[in-house]
């Protein structure tokens, strides 16, 4: 415990108040799928006049300057300039409260019930005061997290305009070199895309596939119910950002990325199957021994014996291609940012870190049009971040020990088919056993085999080193 302590302490920011300065920005990226229509609101197209037809269709337009406010936190978290509190204000605040307020007078004009002409100004705008008042106390989801999310940035701006915070955020002890700035710069960067405008392409992509063919036909395209358009987009999507994160890479690390795609050793090939395939069966193999003693103490000649091959379903094909998905992924993660990760904090910290990358990649589509409650989004936050830790550390071996990216993209694939798939018959907290199982398996590789401290800094030996500013 007290070297788990050590370790936590190790990958906090020299300032813990920049925590909440984070938290802010995951509250604003959150915010922007969850629930923004109140109970009641009239559905589109169904709002009275020019202005109210406006305001039903304009929620679309208003959400992106929440986004864009996200993205601007992620931003002036590696580049805060000579002026870090004008920054937030005017790139991060202003925009979140414009939208925030876009959307607001949205549900009070559409959400107010029609007045009379026979009823007086001030008996109208005495009712409409009352309804406003009763609202806002019940205001979605997405209200309260972005408010939740500008309270935190406001508390940490407080204390920079004291002079008692700074950005950007950075660790205490990194232990770095001496080291190229615009090395380091150009992996900001990287970092920066992969965890904020990227999300853009998908929503081109997205709206390239389903929203011209929609305005075009009036109706949604036939294709999008097909099981391979569900595959294939995240492919896609993720083909695309291995393209734009090698574009926006150096010629170094371009083909640092290029040696890590090689024939790992058999052993290694052995693992990355044995590891997902070897979970997924003591899942289902544990399920059906559990059923089999219910009904051995409970069901004996009341309900139909359990059935050993019900609970080892094989996946479809077209499952197969999630490899292609998981490849793209593991070149940029594991290809590029372990290994610059490692040599700037370590190996154990470099991993973790990587985990935390990885996370915030899937922030924006984890929460896009998820509907979910206040409850349910810190569920979701929790297990998003604890399972790319888990697999960034199984994964992060995997590529240590092969010094090739392939071993971890076939882990990873077919993690992620047991997932999609579900293999076997589903039971409550099923994903929590699964995550819990990888995290065991994580600890045991690092514990009882552990990665020579020469073999991680072997292959950043060849890198230049980093400046000391996450």
């Amino acid at each position: 415990m007290k070297r788990l302590g050590e370790f936590l302490r190790s990958v906090i920011p020299a300032d813990p108040f920049q925590l909440l300065f984070l938290g802010g920005i995951v509250c604003l990226i959150a915010a922007h799928g969850l629930r923004w229509q109140p109970a009641g609101l009239p559905p589109a197209g169904q709002s009275a006049g020019y202005l109210g037809l406006w305001l039903q269709y304009g929620a679309v337009f208003f959400i992106y300057f929440i986004i864009f406010a996200g993205m601007a936190g992620y931003f002036v978290c590696f580049w805060p300039g000579r002026h870090p509190v004008r920054r937030v204000i005017w790139l991060v605040c202003i925009p979140a409260l414009l939208g925030l307020g876009l959307m607001l007078a949205r549900v009070l004009y559409l959400g107010a019930a029609p007045s009379s002409v026979l009823e007086s100004a001030s008996s109208v705008f005495g009712h409409r005061l009352r309804w406003a008042e009763a609202t806002l106390w019940k205001l979605p989801e997405g209200f309260q997290f972005t408010l939740l999310g500008l309270v935190l940035i406001a508390i940490f701006t407080s204390r920079m305009i004291f002079g008692i915070a700074s950005l950007p955020v950075t660790l205490q002890n990194a232990g770095i070199l001496e080291e190229s700035s615009t090395a380091w710069r150009r992996l900001q960067i990287v970092i920066f895309v992969l965890i904020g405008p990227l999300f853009l392409v998908s929503a081109l992509l997205s709206f390239a596939s389903i929203g011209i063919p929609l305005m075009l036909y009036a109706r949604p395209p036939v294709y999008i119910q097909s099981i391979w358009f569900s595959t294939l987009a995240p492919v896609m999507e993720s083909a695309v950002a291995c393209t734009v994160v090698l574009w926006l890479m150096e010629q170094e690390n371009r083909r640092m990325v290029w040696e890590s795609i090689r024939r790992p050793d058999g052993i290694s090939a052995l693992l990355s199957l044995a590891f997902p395939v070897g979970t997924a069966v003591l899942i289902s193999t544990g399920h059906f021994v559990v059923d089999r003693q219910l009904w051995v103490a409970h069901g004996l000649g009341k309900i139909p014996e359990p059935e050993i091959g019900a609970y080892f379903d094989i996946p479809d094909l077209h499952f197969l291609l999630l490899f292609f998905g998981a490849f793209f992924e593991e070149i940029i993660f594991r290809g590029l940012l372990q290994k610059r990760f490692i040599q700037r904090y370590g190996m154990y910290r470099g991993i973790f870190f990587v985990g935390i990358v990885w996370a915030a990649f899937h922030f924006f589509s984890d929460f896009s049009f998820m509907r979910a409650t206040d409850l349910m989004v810190l569920e979701h936050l929790g297990t998003r971040l604890f399972m790319c830790e888990t697999l960034s550390f199984v994964l992060g071996w995997l590529t240590l020990r092969s010094k090739s990216v392939i071993p971890a993209a076939v882990a990873h694939a077919l993690y992620n088919v047991a997932v999609f798939s579900n293999f076997g018959p589903p039971f409550p907290g099923k994903d929590i056993v699964r995550l819990g199982l990888w995290a065991v398996l994580a600890y045991a590789l690092f514990h009882y085999w552990p990665m020579r401290a020469e073999d991680s800094h072997e292959q950043a030996s060849a890198l230049p080193s980093m400046e000391n500013a996450v």
